[in-house]
């Protein structure tokens, strides 16, 4: 009989569980932990550089003098409306009517306005805001002005509009008698459709950018609601409104019309805008 041959077949050893799981440990301890820490450090440098790139970004919008000058919020304290409401039908081409009388209210929704801007500059500062009345001294050299409500009820604000010449928006009346703003020659004033009551409301930036000067920034509707629905759509929006007005290291004055249900602050819409492309241009 020839020679057997054989073949012999080597099974694999089955190293037991607890073998595995020492393994498993050993990995996890020496290539996991190094793996996680570069990625929160990662994480981290994401977080400072998108912080360390947006407050650039806010100090563009609002120029480079808010991060030395101080930031005045103006609020209406509605003292003096009488006076500026008939200047205005005086202004037009209608009649004041003779019931048109003024008193003193707080603004109902300051402090939620004063709340929300105060965090927003909190946030890209590391300062708040200076809270002055439209009745009081403001400041007027460098960093920031904000005026809160609308030239009926805010001196400040009828000021700012004064000093602009009224080119991107005024405050004026309809056909009616209401209320309105004057946005790209067409006048906007509350409505109501479908049983639902709309405000108006603008954001206007005149961006001093003569020798670093101090920007003055609106918000304010036709009523309160539109005036917090113009600070909400402020903060939401500011880098939007930077991408779209500034450019080529230029920041331009403009004015957005903003549209709000009555209760619905955040859902406000935009209608219509303004801007000084060149100060030495028109308006489109």
């Amino acid at each position: 009989m020839g020679d057997s041959h054989y073949i012999h077949i080597r099974r694999p050893t089955a190293h037991p569980a607890w073998q595995l799981s020492l393994v498993g440990r050993f990995i996890a301890a020496h290539v996991g932990a190094p793996v996680s820490v570069l990625a929160e450090q990662a994480s981290q440098a994401a977080r400072v550089f998108t912080d360390s790139w947006n407050k650039f970004l806010f100090r563009r919008f609002w120029g480079e003098s808010i991060s030395s000058g101080e930031i005045d919020l103006v609020i209406d304290s509605y003292e003096n409306v009488m006076l500026r409401n008939r200047f205005r039908w005086t202004d037009s081409a209608h009649q004041h009517p003779e019931d048109l009388t003024g008193e003193v209210v707080q603004g109902t929704f300051s402090p939620q306005a004063t709340a929300t801007l105060t965090t927003l500059f909190l946030r890209h500062t590391g300062k708040g805001l200076r809270i002055v009345t439209d009745m009081e001294e403001a400041n007027k050299k460098g960093g920031a002005l904000i005026c809160y409500g609308s030239s009926d009820s805010n001196f400040k604000t009828f000021e700012l509009e004064a000093e602009s010449g009224g080119a991107l928006c005024q405050s004026t009346f309809n056909d009616s008698g209401e209320r309105a703003f004057r946005v790209g020659g067409n006048v906007h004033s509350i409505e109501k459709r479908d049983g639902v009551t709309y405000d108006k409301a603008i954001v206007l930036r005149l961006a001093g950018q003569q020798d670093a000067g101090q920007c003055q920034v609106v918000c304010a509707g036709l009523s309160e609601w539109g005036s917090l629905a113009a600070v909400h759509y402020l903060v939401r929006n500011w880098k939007v409104l930077h991408r779209r007005f500034d450019g080529f290291g230029q920041r331009r004055d403009f004015c957005v019309l903003l549209e709000v249900p009555f209760g619905n602050c955040d859902e406000a819409r935009e209608l219509a805008a303004a801007v000084w492309w060149n100060r030495n241009g028109q308006v489109k």
